[in-house]
């Protein structure tokens, strides 16, 4: 089969199609074809099924449905749980809030480990329609500021890596990390890694 320019772009689009699945709202294979059909991306259900497969290796909880229809979804918050530190190393923003008796977000409780207190905070800016995601995952550990161009600026602890990153993908070209300058160039290479295992597919 003819292999489309835009087939590097593919498994991006599908982490994309997944974000904000659940049990009670999957993705039909049909739906996943049709819209990688809007990006003139085609593909045949086992390379989909690989991708899947790969997707799962990067640290994404994903399951099937059965029935009619069947489908897709991300379970329990899309990403396993990470390995606690010992009580002594817990000098997160996070853990300061749940001590304070503020609710911790779903997505805060598995990346606070990796949210260093000593560390600048990080500048983001989104577009005003994933203001709503935004501060599901942050909550009120996070500054919002309205900006203009219908933008929001986000003010919140540092956080990094592949688990952080995948949620991030999911947003698309609507969130963009301004500072520091590091944790942009660490999310870059983390897209051109992703990019680079469909490289030539």
């Amino acid at each position: 089969m003819a292999k489309s320019h835009n087939q590097k772009a593919k498994i991006l689009i599908l982490e994309h199609l997944l974000a904000g699945t659940s049990r009670d709202q999957i993705v039909t294979m049909q739906e996943i074809l049709d819209r990688l059909a809007e990006y003139d991306i085609t593909a045949e259900r086992k390379s989909i099924y690989d991708d899947l497969e790969a997707l799962r290796e990067f640290g994404l909880d994903i399951e099937f449905k059965r029935g009619r229809p069947g489908g897709y979804y991300l379970k329990n918050g899309n990403v396993p749980p990470l390995q606690e530190k010992p009580a002594a190393d817990k000098t997160t923003k996070a853990a300061h809030s749940k001590a304070s008796g503020e609710t911790e977000t779903g997505f805060m409780s598995f990346c606070k480990s990796e949210i260093q207190e000593a560390e600048k905070p990080m500048k983001l800016v989104c577009r005003k329609s994933k203001e709503k995601e935004m501060r599901a995952f942050f909550g009120t550990v996070a500054e919002y500021k309205a900006k203009e161009n219908d933008e929001i600026q986000i003010t919140a602890p540092q956080i990094s890596g592949p688990q952080f990153f995948g949620w991030l993908t999911a947003m698309g070209k609507d969130v963009h990390i301004l500072k520091p300058k590091k944790t942009a160039a660490a999310y870059r290479d983390y897209l051109k890694t992703l990019a680079k295992e469909y490289k030539g597919v």
